[in-house]
């Protein structure tokens, strides 16, 4: 998990929209213990939600994207496995627990799982709303299928609430694209082949 940590400060500092080609935006190995890790830059997912703030002039409030995804590889210990790691915001503060409680559905039809290793909500001030950070495990199957195919809505399972993340159709080309990106990285630099 510490690994992951710092894709909360790529959400908070990259530009508002990742759209066009897909750019690695890290591409490291540890020096210490040669951990690898490779990431595509964040994506802008689902719409602008209304933030708890009100505009100054009462005419309206003030919004933030819904969510944000990573797409990455990581090697530890002869452990290889690609993540999806999605930033979402809430109004409320919800429980949720290490389980498969994130699911994809692909406009082709199929609705896949994954273990999801959240982090615990954090307010946020600035917006008067909940960050959430969950870190999903793309098992090699589904990182094909993420591939090949473009993803419609993610789903989250809170404990007692369910927020699902609807993709725009560049969103989707956008994740199947960083998809691609790391593959792309990733056997370039290695003899890897997913």
């Amino acid at each position: 998990m510490k690994i992951i940590l710092p894709f909360f400060l790529l959400w908070v500092a990259s530009s508002p929209a990742v759209f066009a080609q897909c750019k690695i935006a890290l591409d490291t190995v540890d020096e210490f213990d040669s951990t690898r890790l490779i990431a595509a830059k964040p994506i802008v997912l689902g719409y602008l939600v209304a933030t708890g703030n009100v505009a100054e002039d009462l005419e309206g409030k003030e919004y933030v994207e819904e969510a944000r995804a990573i797409f990455s590889y990581g090697n530890e210990d002869k452990i290889r496995s690609f993540f999806l790691t999605l930033a979402v915001v809430e109004r409320k503060f919800y429980m949720i627990d290490p389980d498969y409680n994130v699911w994809l559905k692909f406009v082709d039809g199929p609705i896949i799982q994954l273990l999801n290793v959240p982090e615990a909500g954090e307010f946020d001030r600035k917006i008067l709303m909940w960050k959430y950070m969950h870190t999903c495990v793309v098992p090699l199957e589904y990182f094909h299928m993420m591939k090949n195919s473009l993803v419609e809505k993610i789903r989250i399972e809170y404990k007692d609430y369910k927020q699902t993340i609807v993709l725009e159709e560049k969103q989707a080309k956008a994740l199947q694209a960083a998809v691609k990106c790391v593959e792309e990285r990733l056997s370039t630099t290695t003899q890897i082949k997913p």
